[in-house]
């Protein structure tokens, strides 16, 4: 998906205020991005120049406590940043990433989630776990990310304080569509259903956003555009101060927290 002549489905949508509404400015793919770089340098380079205020990922930002380098952040984004990867990949392979994490101890479970997403498997939430590399694993994306978060060398929430500009934060946009009583799977494919789901999804997501109609097609046909719009919100939801807070995350600062915005906008 980070090979300039691939299809992606990563999608990065860029939202701004207009006359005190939302207004969905762009939406396109990292192959999309401006530049002669590799899709990932691209995305990289976007960050690196903070013109925005908050941006919000769809990926792990942390692994459980028990497993950071030091009991620390940053040394887990050192560590992962020096981690050799395959040939011509940005980031490390997912079982590179877990074996390096790991560095040697076992497992407490098979798949150790973080607070903040037990809090979210609580809700019968499919998470996946950042440590685990197999199917449906979430060891991918968690390097991906962190590679990401480290090259870029912006402020991170909830590490850096919310009124920093260029601040980066972790969305789920699951968790997001749960909490507002929406969809929050089955939208994803191409059966009819899906696309059923989506149509509603983006119906719904009009009545908080200016979307305009090439890019609400867009969303209507594959899943992951529709999740980089919802994403903005977590962004959103820290950057001005629309958090949904949950106790259970609060207490283990060092893994990270899945931001959600608490309530729909212009409600």
């Amino acid at each position: 998906m980070w090979r300039a002549n691939r299809r992606s489905n990563v999608y990065i949508a860029e939202v701004e205020i207009q006359q005190g509404r939302h207004y969905l400015r762009t939406l396109q793919t990292g192959q999309e991005l401006p530049g002669h770089e590799e899709p990932f340098q691209r995305l990289t380079n976007l960050l690196k120049a903070r013109r925005f205020s908050a941006a919000a990922i769809d990926a792990p930002f942390s692994v459980p406590r028990k497993y950071l380098p030091d009991n620390n952040h940053q040394a887990l984004l050192e560590f992962v940043a020096a981690m050799k990867a395959p040939k011509d990949w940005p980031f490390p392979a997912a079982q590179d990433f877990v074996r390096g994490v790991l560095s040697g101890r076992s497992l407490v479970s098979k798949k150790p989630l973080r607070e903040t997403e037990l809090a979210w498997k609580g809700k019968h939430i499919n998470v996946r776990s950042t440590l685990w590399a197999g199917p449906r694993g979430g060891a991918a994306m968690t390097a991906a990310c962190l590679t990401l978060l480290h090259r870029a060398g912006c402020p991170i929430w909830p590490w850096d304080p919310a009124d920093h500009d260029g601040l980066l934060i972790e969305a789920f946009p699951a968790a997001q569509l749960y909490h507002w009583g929406m969809k929050y799977q089955r939208y994803n494919g191409d059966k009819k259903e899906s696309l059923k789901n989506r149509k509603a999804l983006v119906a719904f997501l009009s009545e908080l956003i200016e979307i305009p109609g090439r890019l609400k097609e867009r969303m209507e046909e594959t899943a992951d555009a529709l999740d980089a719009v919802v994403c903005a919100f977590a962004a959103i939801a820290v950057s001005t101060g629309r958090l949904l807070h949950s106790p259970s995350t609060l207490d283990s600062p060092s893994e990270g927290q899945i931001a959600v915005h608490d309530a729909i906008i212009g409600h």
